[in-house]
């Protein structure tokens, strides 16, 4: 039976809504340290019947505290006590970096300590002190299938192949692959990794133009004949930076075009994990013909783990792709590569991934909240896109915010031409904390003393002042007025399509 906490005082008649007293008394309790960040709340039925109240006002308590950045809530698990939050002392929130949002519960670094310990246990010295071979032996394969799924199968007779990240294999691909002055294709917004790669290496970057569903069959064939690329890179599921998902069907189109045109697919899929129904891989619509697929563990378990797996076409592509790994990066770190097979193995790596879906859909629906109807993301992705009208220069819209204290990724650094589509990418994982998100910004003068008694927090996106052009000229306004972004962008003119 379980005892009823020091903290829960019994509620006062009289002293404001019951929902806000039990609320109170969790703020009261943190403040006094009865209650620590990641220790956990009594069940809301418990706290119910213990209190004497409906369900529903204990649902409510709850929810008031999440606003007040004190709880944070995972489906199966209950509700902990957030990490502590001070806004005077946040510094600069990085919403440019894309990372996945990291638990509330402080769950990561136990489970990095447990499973390093494993690994060490389990393996002798010798195994996890050397270099890791790239090609994987057959436990460290047995679990790539099991995070890789039917979808393996589907490739054919392919190689998996563990390398450190997915940056570095891009890198590598077109080493392997091209020579300085080929032209390579992509879509004209996209990851800027590939673009800094291929730039590194003297490559002529080509955008295929697209729709709503992704880039189209008809302008990938012209380009492939047009060009004489031989080789695509492509990030269908929530794309980066526009967070689209290309549906099967188009899937299906463009792996019909590349097996016409005999072009190697470089298929990006960081954020695949993210989604419970994400369509097959367009490898896997090519049998894993003339593909590699790419699946980063760094975009949805931690930025920490710089880890990939790489499915390749058997045969000779394998080896001239295992001799660029030789010249540069000689394969991933043995301990990680442990590290990534513990966790997928005892299911760790599952039961992470179950909880950064929660907050990312909680971080996602915040920024909806927030945000107009405009706005392009996937509820369970790490990211979303803000279109910005034509006359809004986005370079000069992130340098606003930047001053403000709040860094996001503009067009710019996903082009790969001059005239591109105004917009700016926000990645809800970038701050620290679900409370951070929430709490960040600056407040007004009349709301202070409101927040020191009630600990109740502004939405960084909702309240931080910005510059925003009122005149609706063709350059950022000079008589800009102190806004905020969620009402900037709620005002905003999108009956026009951007260039």
């Amino acid at each position: 039976m379980q005892r009823r906490p020091a903290w829960l005082k019994p509620l006062v008649a009289g002293s404001g809504p019951r929902y806000l007293q039990i609320a109170d008394l969790i703020a009261h309790a943190v403040r006094n340290g009865e209650l620590k960040a990641g220790d956990q709340v009594p069940p809301q039925r418990w706290l119910a019947t213990e209190l004497g109240v409906d369900l529903t006002t204990v649902t409510r308590a709850y929810a008031e505290a999440r606003v007040r950045g004190l709880l944070a809530s995972f489906g199966g698990r209950g509700s902990f006590i957030a990490e502590p939050y001070d806004p005077s002392q946040r510094g600069m929130v990085d919403l440019a970096m894309n990372i996945p949002p990291q638990p509330a519960n402080r769950a990561l670094a136990d489970h990095i300590k447990a499973g390093m310990s494993e690994v060490v246990t389990r393996h002798d010295a010798e195994s996890v002190s050397g270099y890791h071979h790239p090609v994987l032996e057959p436990t460290a394969l047995q679990a790539a299938r099991t995070w890789l799924g039917p979808m393996l199968d589907a490739m054919g007779q392919s190689q998996v192949l563990m390398c450190a990240g997915t940056q570095g294999a891009i890198f590598n691909l077109l080493q392997a692959h091209t020579r300085r002055g080929d032209a390579v294709l992509c879509d004209p917004l996209t990851y800027p990794g590939f673009l800094r790669a291929a730039r590194a290496l003297g490559l002529k970057i080509i955008g295929v133009p697209g729709d709503a569903s992704g880039m189209l069959p008809d302008a990938l064939e012209r380009s492939c004949r047009d060009t004489g690329a031989g080789l695509l890179y492509l990030n269908p599921t929530i794309q980066n930076p526009t967070a689209s998902t290309m549906p099967t069907a188009r899937r299906q189109d463009i792996a019909a075009v590349l097996r016409k045109s005999k072009v190697t697919l470089i298929e990006d899929d960081p954020y695949r994990h993210l989604l419970n129904d994400a369509p097959l891989p367009i490898s896997a619509c090519t049998s894993g013909e003339r593909s590699y697929y790419l699946a980063s563990l760094s975009k949805c378990l931690s930025p920490s783990l710089r880890a990939a797996y790489v499915v390749a076409p058997s045969g000779q592509a394998t080896t001239t792709l295992l001799e660029s790994f030789a010249a540069t990066s000689m394969g991933c770190s043995a301990l990680l590569a442990g590290l990534v097979q513990t966790w997928i193995v005892n299911g760790t790596a599952k039961s992470l991934l179950g909880e950064i879906q929660l907050e990312a859909r909680s971080r996602q629906a915040l920024a909806r909240s927030i945000l107009p109807g405009s706005i392009q993301a996937h509820p369970s992705g790490i990211h979303l896109w803000l279109p910005l009208p034509p006359q809004w220069r986005p370079t000069a819209f992130s340098q606003a915010l930047e001053d403000m204290g709040v860094r996001i990724a503009a067009t710019n650094a996903f082009g790969v031409e001059d005239e591109l589509p105004s917009g700016v990418r926000i990645s809800v994982g970038g701050a620290r904390s679900h409370a951070e998100l929430q709490c960040c910004a600056a407040e007004d003068p009349d709301s202070a003393r409101e927040k020191s008694d009630r600990q109740q927090p502004h939405g960084c996106l909702a309240t931080r002042p910005i510059p925003m052009c009122t005149c609706n000229q063709a350059s950022w306004c000079r008589n800009a007025q102190p806004d905020s972004i969620g009402a900037a962008a709620g005002r905003m003119d999108f009956s026009s399509t951007p260039p």
